[in-house]
């Protein structure tokens, strides 16, 4: 399978209502191609094992893909690593966003855009309710960012 998976391409980790975003790179470790990704964990760009990205979960070859080789893709990944000036933010600069930029495609997350949406929408429908609090607005605008994110990962 590892075999199968060209230097620069995307893959996404999956996790219950998000999916970590990651480059394949054109070095291995124990047969498996290393990956290099920007994560809350390591708060930078790196190159790890497969195995300490994955944690065993299910990968897919995710849809994200640029119109540059792969071994341009691998070497922006590793000038950020070199450059050692990006870190992880949930909403302005998180793994979608940084496969994007290495691969020249438009820099955003289409998971926030979708949990943002679900949010608004879940913050909204308390306007339906006969008494609108806090808590019902929190609890409302949480079951709309996990909805629009499931909803996200089921599309792609």
């Amino acid at each position: 399978m590892y075999d199968q998976i060209s230097p620069g391409a995307v893959i996404e980790v999956c996790y219950p209502i998000f999916k970590h975003y990651a480059i394949v790179s054109d070095r291995s470790v124990d047969g498996r191609p290393t990956l290099i990704s920007l994560s809350r964990r390591t708060n930078a760009v790196t190159e790890e094992p497969w195995g300490q990205v994955t944690q065993g979960r299910r990968i897919n070859i995710s849809a994200i893909q640029g119109q540059l080789p792969g071994d341009i893709v691998v070497a922006n990944a590793r000038a950020c690593i070199k450059a050692n000036d990006l870190r992880w933010n949930l909403l302005t600069f998180n793994c979608e966003h940084f496969v994007r930029l290495v691969h020249d495609l438009p820099v955003e997350s289409t998971q926030v855009q979708s949990a943002a949406k679900g949010a608004i929408i879940g913050a909204l429908s308390t306007l339906l309710l006969p008494q609108v609090t806090l808590t019902r607005v929190v609890v409302f605008a949480g079951t709309g960012v996990i909805t629009g994110l499931r909803h996200h990962i089921q599309r792609s």
